[in-house]
């Protein structure tokens, strides 16, 4: 959601930006139309622009007078968001406008993510783009892409237009807020494809719904339920199981809130998911957790085998996950974790897909490591996509007191908050 406080004009002109972007599609990997929506700005404005094939774009403007011997500065913002939706939903994040629902000093969306994150840091670029009597030096804007799935668009950008000194991202949550450092991931991809076997026999439904999710960065640490796991915990038990389905979690860097699994087994499998059940403790933003099992009708189905099922299980269940380890710098910070965003299994075909983040490269390599053999030792496939670099943080850094004393200076003398943060940025 976007909080607004202190609506003033230009307030009230940064909201317009952002309902203005809301309409456009911009799914990581899919953002031509909000590059577009970029390029039609720019060209309207005569300002310099460039966009690239990553559909980054570019977009710069000149100093004010009287501030031309300042140096510039560079701005970065990323467009792609997280598109995730209610069960019910019908939006269709490729072609649809996000529905904002204005409550009083709060937006939020309707039935799906708002895309503050980073809309609103996009808007607060086009505003400064946009508007003439905000007095800057030269500034360079750079709206990057697919950031929620490794920061594709930043590292694939060439960077020799670029003449700024001084880089500000805006990808934050917080107005008082200052972040200095962040963490490093890697999305890993454990696979496996395996001969199914014609079963019949009792079959089952495990639905889990309902849970809050969140991050899987910023709000690992708030003990919410991943579904995935749950399920693992769930069947753990059940020896003789035979899973003919899978489907949990869309986004390897979201905490899974819902998966649907199809299973057979001859044991009492409502008794064993009770049993198991009562061990679970469920934080209070997961209150609404909805657990179903139903028996589906008796018939041959395509299962993969008894041994095959309960490795994928234990591999679940084992991998390192959740919060791993603390700052020991920092109070309070998560510096190392992992997420299993994403399980599927359809027609023999296994796919677990954990988010690995750490704001020290070699912890996170450290776990990815372990991970990466015990996933090796139970015959699965090992794929890595979209890392990154973590950004340690630098007390020493000129920036920040530049920013801690201008932002003193504009708010009656009080300091904003400064810190580091366990998400990408």
């Amino acid at each position: 959601m976007v909080v607004i406080m202190n609506i003033d004009k230009k307030y009230e002109k940064l909201i317009t930006f952002f309902k203005e972007l809301s309409k456009v599609p911009r799914n990581s990997k899919k953002e031509e139309k909000i590059a577009k929506f970029l390029c039609d700005f720019a060209k309207e404005r005569n300002l310099w622009y460039r966009k690239d094939e990553y559909n980054n774009v570019l977009i710069k403007r000149n100093a004010s007078k009287g501030l031309e011997n300042r140096k510039a500065i560079l701005f970065q913002a990323h467009t792609d968001m997280v598109c995730e939706k209610t069960k019910d939903s019908t939006h269709d994040f490729d072609s649809d406008p996000i529905e904002i629902i204005n409550e009083g000093d709060i937006l939020r969306a309707k039935d799906t993510t708002l895309g503050a994150d980073d809309g609103i840091g996009v808007a607060y670029l086009l505003l400064l783009l946009d508007d003439e009597e905000i007095k800057l030096p030269a500034i360079e804007c750079l709206f990057t892409t697919q950031e929620e799935i490794g920061m594709n668009g930043a590292r694939a950008f060439d960077y020799s237009d670029i003449n700024a000194s001084y880089l500000i991202n805006l990808d934050g949550e917080e107005e008082n807020t200052a972040i200095v450092g962040c963490a490093g991931g890697v999305s890993v991809n454990y696979s496996k494809v395996v001969k199914q076997e014609k079963c019949k026999g009792k079959a089952y439904k495990l639905e889990i719904s309902g849970l809050y999710g969140g991050h899987s960065g910023v709000d690992i640490d708030k003990g919410r339920t991943n579904s995935n796991l749950l399920v693992a915990l769930l069947l753990e038990d059940i020896s003789d199981i035979k899973i003919v389905s899978f489907n949990g979690g869309s986004k390897d860097n979201a905490i899974a809130n819902r998966s649907e699994t199809v299973f057979l087994s001859n044991l009492n499998v409502k008794l064993i998911i009770d049993k198991n059940l009562s061990g679970v403790t469920f934080k209070n933003e997961d209150k609404n957790v909805k657990i179903n099992v139903s028996i589906l009708d008796e018939y041959e189905y395509n299962c993969i085998s008894n041994c095959e099922s309960l490795k994928f299980l234990s591999l679940i269940r084992n991998l390192k996950q959740n919060v791993i380890e603390y700052s020991k710098d920092i109070e309070g910070l998560v510096e190392t974790s992992g997420n299993i965003g994403i399980v599927n299994i359809q027609n023999g075909k296994i796919s677990i897909v954990e988010s690995l983040r750490s704001s020290v490269d070699a912890k996170r390599d450290l776990i990815k490591e372990y991970n990466n053999n015990l996933a090796t030792s139970l015959e699965y496939e090992i794929k890595e996509e979209g890392e990154y670099p973590g950004w340690k943080y630098n007390k020493d850094s000129k920036l920040e007191k530049i920013y801690v004393q201008a932002y003193r200076k504009y708010h009656d003398g009080k300091s904003p908050i400064v810190c580091a943060i366990h998400a990408g940025v």
